[in-house]
């Protein structure tokens, strides 16, 4: 009998998680993830064959009382043995999380090739050049990760055995190609304050101020200074990362809120930092400026907007290179997570690529492992492909050169990937041509690299047209 009763109540509550779904409704904003939802027999007029294995996902993403068992799992984990339940999140001391993309940055592996680094140098400098060439400022800013500037405050068994990863690698190579830059993770350092949130993994809002007091003054842009603006702290913020590992939490984060009010007002149709684009203006400043950014842009908005009589705040990318010229934007700033930094060589700006004057006589060879593709003409010509590293030199350019019998261009590219589904080594290239630069005729297309002091040349062209 006790076997029976111990099978019934078995059976039970191997079933609660099933049946529960009936009354059960996971919620999908916990997780900051996407949720599967049940998924539809047929799509797009055709049976659903991956019918079965969205099902699996869906049942795994919503089982009842799952997050109230990731809930329980996290606080277990977190008050024992301080462990994360969650493998993004990292569980440090003092109360402190931290976001473990941020692990190679903090420890130095995986760090991005030599190439790559100066790719990523590059790509700033070619939109710099672009930006001072239509007389705008130019600034180009990198938000540290929390555990970059609080190391205090991680878990001791991380344990780093190298200083240098990519942001100090980058720093050094925007050193040598002049790049307009303010290092706020110095600069935050040698203040002391701790102006990033605990449960979150970005700057609050002194961090924030801190960071636009830096960059206007980098900009020579007059500007109100929060340096001694009296506060008071709240405990109202929500954490990301607390969020993350406890779906099912309530705890908020203390901020710091300035009683200072801000004086901008929103002109997109959009009322939200956190969108992909915002715009501002306000009254009585002047200039106008466009800022490319990310999440850490959120806090920093209001700050900037202040100061600008137009500001355009975009979280798009490829970064659109136009966007200046529409706005009239006298300032251009890009804000980029330290994280992110490799995602300077994930996609070519639109932008139409400089003209060279060079004298290049690159040598052909045969067999050179060199792609080149051209696509459809929009506003302009993109053209993009492979470069053989064996014929480049790790601060090589990329060159592509238009030539018939009367005239020859020839532009430098981006050392970017176009394609999205490229992970780009370092050998990819990218550009947008404007044709208006080009005399009527036919042309050949091809692609010349640079080591040291050669240039070579695969031989292998593109025919290409231009009509009046």
């Amino acid at each position: 009998m006790k076997k029976k009763i111990f099978i019934a109540v078995f059976f039970a509550l191997i079933c609660i998680p099933s049946i529960g779904m009936l009354f059960y409704k996971t919620d999908a904003g916990a997780e900051k993830r996407n949720i599967q939802s049940f998924p539809q027999i047929k799509k797009e007029g055709k049976v659903n064959i991956k019918f079965f294995d969205e099902l699996n996902n869906y049942f795994a993403d919503n089982f009842a009382f799952r997050q109230e068992m990731i809930e329980g799992d996290a606080v277990i984990k977190k008050a024992v043995f301080s462990e994360s339940g969650n493998d993004k999140v990292i569980v440090g001391k003092d109360g402190y999380l931290f976001f473990s993309e941020t692990m190679d940055d903090y420890l130095g592996r995986n760090t991005l090739s030599e190439r790559k680094i100066f790719s990523c140098g590059k790509v700033l400098s070619l939109l710099q050049e672009n930006a001072l060439n239509n007389n705008r400022k130019f600034l180009f800013v990198i938000a540290p990760n929390k555990n970059s500037i609080y190391p205090e405050y991680m878990p001791k068994r991380y344990i780093k055995v190298t200083s240098s990863n990519n942001y100090s690698m980058l720093k050094k190579e925007m050193e040598k190609q002049k790049i307009n830059t303010v290092d706020l993770k110095d600069a935050i350092v040698k203040s002391g304050k701790k102006v990033y949130q605990k449960l979150d993994s970005h700057w609050n809002n002194q961090g924030a101020a801190m960071a636009c007091n830096l960059m206007l003054n980098n900009l020579n842009k007059k500007h109100y200074d929060y340096s001694n603006e009296p506060y008071k702290v709240t405990k109202d913020f929500s954490g990301d990362l607390y969020e993350m590992l406890f779906p099912k939490g309530h705890k908020k984060d203390s901020n710091i809120k300035y009683l200072r009010e801000h004086t901008y007002k929103v002109t997109s149709k959009i009322n939200d930092v956190t969108a992909i684009t915002y715009e501002t203006e306000s009254q009585g400043k002047n200039d106008s400026i466009v800022m490319y950014r990310d999440s850490f842009g959120n806090a920093l908005i209001p700050f900037v907007a202040d100061e600008y009589k137009n500001g355009y705040y975009t979280k798009a990318v490829p970064y659109d290179w136009q966007i200046p010229e529409e706005k009239d934007a006298d300032t251009i700033v890009i804000e980029l997570v330290e994280r992110h930094i490799s995602s300077l060589i994930e996609g070519t700006p639109d932008m139409p690529a400089p003209e060279r004057q060079v004298n290049i006589n690159p040598k052909e060879v045969k067999n050179m492992q060199t792609s080149l593709k051209v696509g459809d003409m929009e506003d302009y010509l993109p053209i993009s492909g492979h470069v053989d590293k064996k014929y480049i030199s790790n601060d090589g350019k990329i060159y592509v050169r238009l030539k018939n019998n009367k005239h020859q261009y020839i532009f430098e590219a981006f050392p970017t990937a176009m394609d999205e589904s490229s992970k780009n080594d370092g050998y990819d290239f990218g550009m947008y041509l404007d044709t208006v630069i080009c005399d009527v005729g036919t042309y050949d297309i091809d692609v010349i690299t640079q080591k040291g002091n050669e240039y070579y040349s695969s031989g292998v062209k593109t025919e290409l047209e231009f009509e009046e």
